[in-house]
């Protein structure tokens, strides 16, 4: 490991310290080398205990025999790392506050002139990964490396490949292939929504047909912002009418004082996985109502985060439990009716922002945040694997050109060919805003392609700031009118949306001069488009936009005719379309 100084002033007394500073390089691997059983290998298990946003990380490792506890600082190539050994009791104790951030490995030390070689063979979930780092004693020497061919691409910068990200999100879109043909495989009919809630109404007919005097009980389960409740559990319950009764596991929310309790002796929740919920009550409140005994179910209160009391509930003839963990291990074998109703990540992560930010008032980058980190590695480890469970799976997909309106927003284009003479625009009156340079770069989701529905997801870098913008369907105007939100985030969070989403598609860069006439913002543009690897200048435009959709057409085709434009000679795709 390398050593760089660092001088600070004390009580006009000049101070060094010693920092240590990690210099390494990752690779994927192309081929495994010749030979690899003849180096040697540790088996480790590293789990991380913070993860901040500026890429400070504090780490536990155990490696062989040994435990480490170690600080990250920085991001890149070059970090500060500091590293200490600790003993096997502190390393248990502090271990489970990494629930839900571990990864497993097989390392390789392999030599190779001055350098060691680390190869990992990802175990677990993980499992399929294969990657190399090398670290050096100076910038000069990591430069001049050259990689032997068995290694793949260089993965340094990519913040997918690191491992903190590998430990909250998993393996990375383009490595995935063969566990989602597993995941296709399970053999569980799949069915639209309205098709799947007939299917299980009829389903649930037969049970009781069979049942005689028996309760039957459908269990419900899928992710977050699944429609799993309103959607499927409450139109269930309607058609039975009297005969049923609906239970939400989200009143087995043991709530905060639990959390914080749990968190005193070491052991960190969520509120997004198992653990955080009375299942066990659950299923005894399953049997009681089966065996015609009334139950006092626990009321949770949201607003709070406790429990507030109890609800006196009395066996129906159909019970129907729906929930995130409705098809958990402890309660699957109690349902006589297994359902599970699935959407798409894009989906989730839409519907829960749309739905948090009217529900809680939560700001949008925190959501994201909070899906990232928590509801997503969540839902893959507790939640997609009860799916197997279920008879019956239903597809609720988000629909972009009916959801999509409960942004609250539209935004009306209209783009022209050509450019202005900005001694024309000053003698009209319009007002310079601004220069700006702007690139949008375009995420496809890994579970649907964005073209073929109409939908827009992209992050916009402008004067060193991130901005995430989401644009449904296009309308039918002469316009271009389409609802979108946007809002900004930071460094962090962009890493975690890329890590959710994989690779770009398209990448627009926009050289822009802003201007305002009679409360029209237009602007004056040069576009380049790369795509593929390779570039095109798309020219010139000057384009027209407005959030008004009271009169914002009306405003735009007043200040189109100011300036001497033929509204026939509008353009209404988009650059990403062009």
């Amino acid at each position: 490991m390398a050593e760089i100084k660092e001088s600070k002033s004390l009580d006009n007394k000049v101070e060094e310290k010693e920092i240590p500073k990690e210099i390494e390089r990752k690779y994927l691997v192309a081929k495994l080398p010749e030979n690899l059983d003849t180096y040697p290998k540790k088996e480790i298990v590293q789990g991380y205990l913070a993860i901040a946003s500026d890429g400070t990380e504090v780490r536990l490792r155990k490696k062989g025999d040994k435990y480490y506890q170690t600080v990250k600082i920085g991001s890149g190539k070059t970090r500060g790392e500091f590293e200490t050994e600790i003993t096997g009791e502190q390393f248990e104790k502090l271990w489970q506050a990494t629930e839900g951030k571990r990864i497993e490995k097989i390392r390789y030390e392999i030599p190779q002139g001055d350098n060691i070689i680390e190869l990992d063979i990802y175990q677990g979930d993980l499992i399929g990964l294969v990657s190399v780092e090398v670290e050096f004693k100076s910038e000069f020497d990591s430069e001049k490396f050259s990689a032997p061919e068995w290694f793949g691409g260089e993965v340094t910068e990519d913040s997918r490949y690191k491992n903190k990200n590998l430990a909250l999100h998993g393996i990375p879109k383009e490595e995935k292939i063969k566990k989602s043909e597993e995941k296709e495989s399970l053999g569980i009919p799949e069915y639209s929504l309205e098709k799947g809630v007939g299917i299980l109404v009829d389903m649930i007919k037969e049970k009781i047909s069979e049942a005689g005097d028996s309760s039957v009980v459908v269990e419900i389960a899928g992710g977050s912002a699944s429609g799993k409740t309103s959607a499927v559990a409450k139109k269930v319950c309607d058609v039975f009418s009297s005969e049923a009764v609906l239970i939400s596991m989200d009143d087995y929310y043991r709530g905060k004082a639990f959390i914080e309790s749990e968190k005193e002796k070491g052991n960190i929740l969520n509120w997004d996985q198992p653990e955080a919920l009375n299942i066990a009550l659950l299923s005894e409140h399953i049997r009681e109502l089966k065996n015609g005994n009334s139950i006092e179910k626990p009321v949770y209160d949201f607003k709070t985060g406790e429990p507030s009391g109890t609800e006196e509930i009395k066996p129906k003839k159909i019970i129907i439990i729906e929930g995130l963990f409705a098809l958990n291990e402890m309660v699957k074998d109690q349902g006589d009716v297994r359902g599970f109703v699935d959407i798409g990540m894009h989906g989730r992560i839409l519907r829960r922002i749309l739905r948090d930010v009217e529900r809680t008032g939560q700001k949008p980058e925190d959501i994201l945040n909070y899906f990232s980190d928590i509801v997503e590695p969540m839902h893959e480890k507790y939640i997609e694997t009860t799916k197997k469970n279920s008879d019956i799976v239903i597809k609720n997909e988000y629909s972009p050109e009916i959801e999509a309106e409960r942004s609250g927003m539209h935004e009306i284009q209209l783009k022209f060919r050509g450019t202005i003479d900005q001694n024309f625009l000053r003698q009209l009156g319009a007002e310079k805003l601004g220069i700006a340079k702007q690139i949008d770069v375009y995420y496809n989701p890994k579970d649907r392609n964005l073209v073929d529905t109409g939908e827009i997801l992209r992050i916009r870098e402008e004067e060193g700031h991130q901005i995430l913008t989401y644009k449904g369907p296009k309308k039918q105007s002469e316009f271009r009118d389409r609802p979108k939100f946007e809002f900004e985030i930071d460094k962090e969070v962009a890493d975690k949306f890329i890590a959710l989403y994989g690779d770009k598609v398209k990448v627009i860069s926009k050289e822009r001069a802003l201007y305002q006439l009679n409360g029209v913002v237009f602007s004056l543009d040069s576009v380049i488009r790369e795509e593929g690897g390779e570039k095109k200048d798309l020219g010139k435009f000057i384009e027209f936009r407005s959030t008004d959709q009271t009169d914002g057409e009306n405003k735009i085709k007043e200040v189109v005719s100011k300036i001497n434009l033929e509204m026939e000679n509008g353009i209404k795709e988009s650059y990403f379309d062009m």
